[in-house]
């Protein structure tokens, strides 16, 4: 859907597969952390680079950032009239974390809300 961002070369580069087990490991391991176990690996170069590496999602690169007004129609839009890719991606969406899947719940419970109004307000009474 939308394409990774191409990055220039850093001199964090060669560290991205440790840095990925980490962060898959324990999502909150504290930079400092990190910066310490690659220094053990060669890195020689400030904490700053590496902060701004991981801030950019360049550890989470290998897959393509969905932009939020994507992501939002994802959510937004009614799934029967998705196709199965979007309908596919949006499930991938609601179920990345606890938050999105409430989020997705709530969506969808008051999109029937909307709907079963819209029902009630066309019928005509004599």
């Amino acid at each position: 859907m939308a394409r990774a961002p191409a990055y220039r070369p850093t001199l964090v580069d060669p560290y991205p597969e440790h840095l990925r087990q980490r962060r898959s490991e324990n999502p909150a391991v504290p930079v400092t952390h990190l910066l310490q176990e690659i220094r053990e690996l060669g890195y020689t170069n400030s904490a700053n680079l590496l902060v701004r590496y991981i801030n950019q999602g360049r550890v989470e690169a290998d897959h393509a950032a969905l932009p939020p007004r994507k992501a939002t129609g994802l959510l937004l839009t009614d799934p029967a009239r998705q196709p199965d890719e979007r309908r596919v991606l949006c499930d991938q969406l609601a179920a990345a974390c606890s938050e999105m899947t409430a989020l997705s719940t709530l969506v969808s419970e008051f999109a029937r809300l909307l709907s079963q109004s819209q029902d009630n307000s066309t019928t005509v009474t004599d």
